[in-house]
């Protein structure tokens, strides 16, 4: 008997723990049914990043510091227009830097921000900033006009007996054509008002032309055109500056010389000079540099180191 109801209990005992164990159980989410935060709907876009931070102000152009100046080797035709135009002949600034190129002097101004220089107005580039002088900027309009004063041309020079050549009288007389002319106002401004249109001649030979590095540009371009109406002819370009293409041609070293500055009494002795351009000398300064011009006064005040400091110039 007592064996019998300690069976039953047993039983009772066994059913109530299954009983305890089903209420208790909980259903756990599946792979497809993702919790979701109780404070989140599923549609809400996500957070805002916060926003980039603004650039920092540009520097401002420190206008107390030392204007570097930079200027041409003694020979460059465009020293020669710029000191004697501005007046600062034989007293250029101890202080300044000589370049023997004109893209040195352009990449020496825009890699300086508190730097000055000059460059013929045909070399020009945007990576520098030209000045107006006495409130009159370069340009074709103000250099044909005379209103921009600093200006001089750009001449080839050639000795009687080289310009007795058909070859090389025929160059000269492209450059002097609609053709040539179109090409110089272009880059500079055209010298002849009125010029005729170029023939070709058929001619063949080979020219070579040596000189200004700012006429060189130019010639360069006069070269090519030159070559298309007559594919027979060869010319060959140099550079130097002025001096050495007044100092070749005379010489007879090359057929013609190109200089950007007058010739003197004594050169002419030797050599016949042509305009084929009118060209401005630009007074440049680097982008940074919040100056819109300068005086002619001004300028000469610069290269010969009586202004010293940007602040100095109101």
């Amino acid at each position: 008997m007592k064996k019998a109801t300690a069976i039953i209990l047993a039983c009772l005992m066994a059913l109530t723990v299954l009983a305890a164990c089903g209420g208790s159980e909980t259903t756990a989410p599946t792979p497809h049914e993702p919790v979701q935060a109780a404070d989140t709907k599923p549609d809400d876009p996500a957070p805002a990043a916060d926003p980039a931070p603004p650039p920092p102000p540009a520097a401002e152009f420190d206008a107390d510091r030392v204007i570097a100046v930079f200027t041409r080797e003694d020979g460059s035709g465009t020293r020669s227009a710029f000191i004697e135009i501005t007046g600062v002949g034989d007293d250029m600034y101890v202080e300044a830097v000589v370049q023997n190129e004109t893209a040195q002097i352009l990449t020496s101004v825009e890699t300086n921000e508190a730097g000055i220089g000059y460059v013929s107005v045909g070399s020009l580039s945007d990576s520098v900033k030209a000045l107006e002088i006495d409130g009159v900027l370069p340009s074709n309009d103000t250099i044909m006009n005379g209103s921009y004063t600093l200006q001089r041309p750009f001449l080839v020079v050639v000795t009687d007996e080289k310009k007795n050549d058909p070859l090389v009288q025929d160059f000269l007389d492209f450059m002097l054509s609609i053709e040539g002319q179109e090409l110089a106002a272009n880059r500079t401004t055209q010298a002849v008002n009125s010029p005729v249109a170029y023939s070709p001649s058929g001619l063949t030979g080979s020219l070579d032309v040596g000189g200004s590095t700012s006429v060189e540009p130019l010639m360069q371009q006069m070269r090519e055109a030159y070559i298309a109406h007559n594919p027979g002819v060869e010319i060959n370009i140099f550079g130097g500056g002025s001096g050495t293409g007044i100092n070749e041609a005379t010489e007879g070293v090359i057929d013609i010389g190109m200089s950007s500055r007058e010739l003197r009494d004594n050169e002419k002795e030797a050599l016949t000079d042509i305009a084929i351009a009118l060209d401005g000398v630009a007074v440049i300064v680097n982008a940074a540099n919040p100056l819109s011009g300068l005086s002619l006064d001004q300028v000469r005040e610069i290269f010969v180191g009586e202004i010293t400091r940007w602040n100095q110039i109101a």
